[in-house]
């Protein structure tokens, strides 16, 4: 009796199966190529092609069927029908996966255009320019900024004086609160002076309008500080207060007495009054140490010296400004005994130290003081030793804004200060960052000399309401 037929592929089938991964295998191969390629490549390559058939019908034409081992007297057996079936299915599926690599290649193709358009931006754009990510809110565009002041100063808007000014803050001629503040003052006496109201205008509101390109201008160089805010602030109130019906010569009059006064109370008899109170605290023998250059600090050791008071300083300064050699020659000159270290060593001279005087940027309504990078370090090694820590600062500086640290509001530097712009700028795991202010807390400052009197610094609010009454 004959065999019943089983159901085992026969090579035939295996081969084409075969051939058909093989296939596929070179189309993925042929579709991760043309992602790369651009489209004028594939576009030309097709017309060229005169073959439109597929690779996987070629190559079951071209490939010669493997004969059965059967004996020569029988007769060769011809395919079945299943079998045909089963060889057009698969060729079938594969024609599929062709049209759905194409479709797949086609939609890549803009993606990757689009790529390459940001990587043209980015190259034509030049370097990546360094930034700290924390203190990412306080970098400022400065191309902008410099072609807005262009326009402005090309203008005419901006007066002479506040170009030269903008020009000094920018470079730190102008440097340290109360210089920026009087020569603001006297840059706003010199517009005054030269200010002609408009025709059917008032003087107040015009030069309110006269004034903003200017303010503006000085706020690109470098922003405000305390004592420019507050003066601005005080002069701005009175020239609202001006009455619509005055002249030009007597408004220029009443706001040119109202900045004399104010340059002559809240600057130079608050500075006198601190030097005396500061005085009264240098006993014999004492040795002093400050930090960086205060003008108010030199105006205190300047007096006490000239009073015949015997004490020695020990100046302490820090990059990348050095701000602390001006204040060493200073005193030098005057013949007074000083001692020049880096902030580095504190902890090694804070032994000799009976006194710390330190000056201030402004006093905020938490009681916690802004000074020069590097006083809040100053402050806590004196704390550690039980060295006494008097901040000057005249009342003018104070301000209503609490801060806590020194990262929501502060000032960078130039980083050229920091370190020389060819060891930086092509190094891209290098960024140099300098603050040019920290916060002190008010537990590690012992009292305030200001010209009401020595205070603690949580009496900050205090001065606020009785200077505002």
């Amino acid at each position: 009796m004959d065999k019943p037929p089983t159901e085992e592929k026969t090579r035939e089938e295996v081969e084409a199966e075969r051939k058909a991964k093989r296939a596929a295998k070179q189309e993925r191969k042929k579709a991760a190529l043309e992602k790369q390629r651009p489209e004028g490549l594939e576009i030309q390559k097709k017309s060229k092609d005169p073959s439109t058939e597929s690779p996987i019908a070629a190559d079951l034409v071209k490939v010669p069927k493997p004969k059965p081992d059967v004996p020569k007297a029988a007769a060769p057996k011809k395919p079945s029908t299943q079998k045909i079936e089963t060889t057009k299915k698969v060729i079938k599926s594969n024609k599929n996966k062709e049209n759905i690599i194409v479709k797949k290649a086609e939609e890549v193709k803009p993606i990757a255009k689009k790529a390459n358009l940001v990587n043209l931006v980015k190259k034509s754009a030049g370097p990546v320019t360094h930034k700290v990510k924390l203190f990412n809110h306080l970098y400022i565009d400065s191309i902008s900024l410099v072609t807005e002041n262009k326009l402005k100063i090309n203008s005419g808007k901006v007066h002479p004086a506040f170009i030269k000014l903008g020009v000094q803050m920018q470079t730190s001629v102008v440097a340290g609160s109360n210089a920026r503040c009087l020569a603001f003052l006297y840059a706003l006496k010199q517009t005054i002076s030269d200010f002609v109201t408009p025709e059917h205008k008032h003087f107040s509101r015009s030069f309110e309008e006269h004034l903003g390109p200017a303010i503006d201008h000085l706020m690109a160089c470098r922003p405000f500080s305390v004592s420019m805010n507050n003066a601005h602030k005080n002069i701005m109130s009175h020239i609202k207060r001006l009455p619509h019906n005055i002249s030009d010569c007597h408004a220029k009059e009443a706001l040119e007495t109202v900045i004399n006064n104010y340059i002559y109370v809240q600057i130079h008899m608050a500075g006198m009054a601190i030097c005396i109170a500061a005085q009264n605290k240098i006993g014999k023998g004492d040795v002093i140490l400050t930090y960086g250059y205060s003008s108010l600090i030199e105006r205190i050791l300047t007096d006490a010296h000239s009073n015949n008071k015997q004490f020695s300083v020990i100046v302490v300064d820090s990059a990348p400004w050095y701000e602390g050699r001006q204040l060493l020659h200073r005193l030098v000159r005057n013949n007074i005994q000083c001692t020049y270290v880096l902030l580095s060593a504190t902890s090694f001279i804070m032994t000799r130290a009976t006194k710390v005087l330190l000056g201030a940027h402004a006093l905020l309504a938490n009681g916690y003081v802004m000074g020069r990078a590097g006083s809040s370090q100053i402050a806590l090694v004196a704390k550690h030793f039980n060295v006494p820590v008097l901040v000057c600062c005249e009342t003018y500086k104070f301000t209503e804004r609490v801060q806590t640290d020194s990262i929501v509001f502060n000032e960078l530097g130039n980083e050229n200060d920091v370190m020389p712009r060819e060891q930086w700028l092509n190094n891209r795991y290098l960024t140099p960052l300098g603050l040019r202010y920290d916060v002190t807390t008010s537990d590690l400052i012992t009292a305030v000399v200001t010209e009401i009197a020595i205070l603690p610094c949580t009496s900050v609010p205090v001065v606020l309401r009785v200077r505002t009454n």
